[in-house]
């Protein structure tokens, strides 16, 4: 929601926490925006600090006095969250609409009327099985209408409900935990607190999401309160405003179960916000194969089956063969995904959040349950609803899009030939499914939650009025980079995380969770993960508060002095400051670890021809060459050892080779060196006019690049001067 700029410098006051500020910064915004009971509150709370001002100013000192400022920061944070909501719903058209809904309504909004409410529902669905089955039926249609109208409008009015009192929230808390309302109701309203705490903090929801997590036996309801406020922390505030909020974080921490479902939660983050590359990779790469496999084509209307050829039996008796194993590899490789955690029906589904249905705010968070009166509505236009129930009980689709899935075969049936629509009722056409088992694990549950979400804020029509946890800028998607989680019991798992993040290539996201290492948990696995992001050139290290790649393999290795992997960076990162002495004598000792690895001989070779070690590199170099004759590395190297050591000709026949084929540039500059060297002037002139035109060089590179080569090889200042006048 948009926020006027005289309420953002009032929060900005209070995150350095400095209240007279703010007070003076909200007095401006009253001025030009006034608005009674408001001022009366502002009035308060100055009166209030001008008390405590002069008190001080006596030179008592009164040991409240903290914990005073502190309780005047929260009322000013109250009032002044209270006043942007209400500025955010008068300045969108789509939220005004929503609030002049809810103040039309003569509705009680009390928790405890709301909880009546809720119950009444419960009873009265029980009460309906003792009914007739004539009779049942449409009341129990028209309960369901009447109740989902009810909590549509109950979760507008939560959403957009001011900050809470203590005694609201311990009431909703205790509604959102009683066995007496029902787990739908309960997850709806769990998702309205969270999407009002994403707009602007209120601890008391947020300690209520705490609550609920804690001791919710409900899986659904409580796996929905991790992600409320996991989504919803503010570090700042914690800071600033409400410590009580890092309190209850650190408390939490303490359940290693709980810091188990973190780890596995910001997994699922990473997934959720991979569904449009994975969308691309399904329909790019996957989907053309499983068509082209199957007798099936493409046209302008539709999907057509074609004929077998009663030929390619006779000449090709192994393609059908060659051609099921292609599809059973594609379709695989899809369900792979699927089962490492990709959301591999975004892509499809997203066509499908048009329907009227999806209009209404509180759909895209609804669990699905039959008898919503959309499925009902939809499902009794059927003339069989088997299918439709096998497909939304079995099928691993969110809730979202179940509920697209129940509308579109609505409008598709008709037109479904009949004797498919028998074989859906027979069972005999299903997706892929999920076990019961498997949908009652916290993280099948969490998965669909997911999802849901993703699919709100990527696709609902208004929601650019709302706070995106998955915008690639905030990152509140990458909680683990939140402060709130440095040195706490969760940085243990820290290692995992940014090992999970580097494998899926998200490396901006590995260095902001590298960042967020409290200093007595940067073990060896933190300084290999931080020196290799900085010398692939991935991130900074100041994006860390980390030295240099060189820094960070030199203090991997103070932990572990003989691995492998450290040694090899550490060896990079020298070689790559010109400091070819201590290279070498890192590969000398790489090679007495894995004497077969090739890159450390050729590396090994590279430094002794940088020292002037022609000898020593060239015996390598041989046998490299004889072990890899291909290897065009190899011969690049090959050739300019030979070069240093005066060896043109062998070294003219080694590049001669190369240009032949795919060169590249520095293959024409060390040849045009050759050339000059062994008083071709002319061939090498031609060399280099070529290196120049391909890279876009001045001449003077050719002189500067090997100014020290060019004096051992006797190359004086007229001779590199006249080559400059020839280029």
């Amino acid at each position: 929601m948009d926020t006027h700029q005289s309420l953002k410098n009032v929060f900005s006051h209070l995150d350095n926490r400095n209240l007279s500020a703010a007070i003076v910064e909200l007095e401006n915004y009253l001025s030009v925006h006034p608005h009674q009971v408001n001022s009366d509150r502002l009035h308060a709370l100055k009166t209030d600090y001008q008390l405590m001002a002069d008190y001080w100013k006596r030179g008592f000192k009164d040991p409240q006095l903290p914990a005073l400022y502190q309780s005047l920061l929260q009322r000013m944070y109250v009032l002044c969250a209270n006043i942007s909501k209400h500025y955010g719903l008068g300045h969108s058209a789509f939220m005004s609409s929503v609030y002049m809904r809810l103040r039309m309504t003569a509705r009680d909004w009390s928790p405890q009327n709301i909880r009546e409410e809720l119950e009444a529902f419960v009873s009265e669905t029980a009460l309906l099985e003792l009914e007739p089955e004539h009779l049942r039926k449409p009341k129990m249609q028209e309960l369901y209408r009447q109740h989902q109208h009810q909590m549509n409008v109950l979760f507008d009015y939560v959403y957009t409900s001011d900050i809470w009192s203590d005694g609201k929230a311990t009431a909703m808390e205790e509604l959102l935990l009683s066995p007496t309302v029902d787990s739908n109701d309960q997850q709806l309203i769990v998702s309205a607190v969270m999407l009002s705490l994403l707009e602007h903090f209120d601890i008391s929801k947020f300690r209520t999401l705490v609550h609920v997590y804690q001791q919710a036996t409900d899986e659904r309801v409580r796996q929905r309160a991790l992600v409320g406020w996991v989504l919803s922390l503010d570090s700042r505030l914690a800071v600033s405003v409400y410590p009580e909020q890092k309190a209850l974080v650190d408390k939490l921490l303490e359940d290693e179960n709980c810091c188990k479902e973190l780890v596995e939660l910001q997994k699922q983050f990473i997934f959720c916000i991979n569904a449009e590359q994975d969308t691309q990779t399904i329909q790019r790469e996957i989907m053309p194969d499983l068509i082209k496999n199957q007798n099936i084509r493409l046209t302008r209307n539709g999907i057509e089956e074609q004929e077998d050829n009663p030929m390619e039996d006779i000449l090709n008796p192994e393609a059908q063969e060659k051609k099921l194993e292609q599809l059973e590899e594609s379709f695989q490789r899809m369900m792979n995904m699927q089962k490492q955690g990709s959301d591999i029906y975004f892509g499809g589904f997203s066509q499908m959040k048009r329907f009227p249905f999806f209009n209404e705010l509180s759909s895209w968070f609804t669990p699905f349950y039959m008898n919503h009166p959309s499925v009902t509505d939809a499902i009794g236009r059927l003339e069989s609803d088997k299918f439709v129930n096998s497909m939304v009980e079995k099928s691993p689709f969110c809730n979202s899009d179940k509920y697209s899935f129940v509308l579109a075969f609505k409008e598709v049936a008709q037109h479904i030939p009949k004797n498919m629509l028998e074989m859906f009722n027979r069972g005999e056409i299903t997706v892929n499914e999920i076990s019961q088992e498997e949908q009652e694990s916290t993280l099948y549950i969490r998965r669909i939650y997911l999802q849901d979400l993703y699919r709100f804020f990527r696709l609902f029509p208004q929601r650019a009025e709302f706070v995106n946890p998955f915008d690639r800028e905030e990152l509140r998607y990458l909680f683990c980079a939140d402060p709130i989680f440095s040195k706490t019991h969760l940085e243990a798992s820290f290692n995992e995380i940014a090992a999970f993040l580097l494998k899926q290539k998200r490396t901006a996201e590995t260095a902001k969770v590298l960042a967020n290492y409290g200093e007595a948990r940067r073990d060896f696995q933190f300084w290999m993960m931080a020196g290799y992001l900085i010398q692939h050139q991935k991130a900074n290290a100041s994006s860390m508060n980390v030295g240099d790649d060189l820094c960070c393999y030199g203090e991997a290795l103070k932990l572990q002095p003989e691995n492998e992997r450290a040694l090899a960076g550490y060896a990079r990162a020298l070689f790559a400051r010109s400091r070819y002495q201590e290279a070498l004598k890192t590969y000398n000792l790489l090679l007495t670890i894995n004497p077969d690895k090739k890159s450390y001989r050729l590396n090994r070779a590279v430094s002794m021809t940088n020292l002037g070690q022609y000898a020593g590199a060239l015996k390598d170099l041989y046998r490299l060459d004889y072990e890899s004759p291909d290897d065009k590395n190899v011969s690049r190297v090959l050739a300019w050892t030979l070069v240093c050591e005066g060896k043109y000709e062998a070294a003219e026949k080694i590049y001669s080779e190369l240009l032949k084929g795919d060169t590249q540039s520095d293959d024409l500059l060390n040849y045009g060196y050759c050339l000059w060297f062994s008083g071709h002037i002319d061939d090498a002139a031609d060399c280099f006019h070529r290196f120049l035109k391909e890279t876009g060089c001045q001449p003077q590179y050719i002189l500067e690049n090997e100014a020290e080569l060019l004096r051992e090889k006797g190359i004086t200042e007229p001779e590199q001067q006249l080559m400059l006048y020839i280029l």
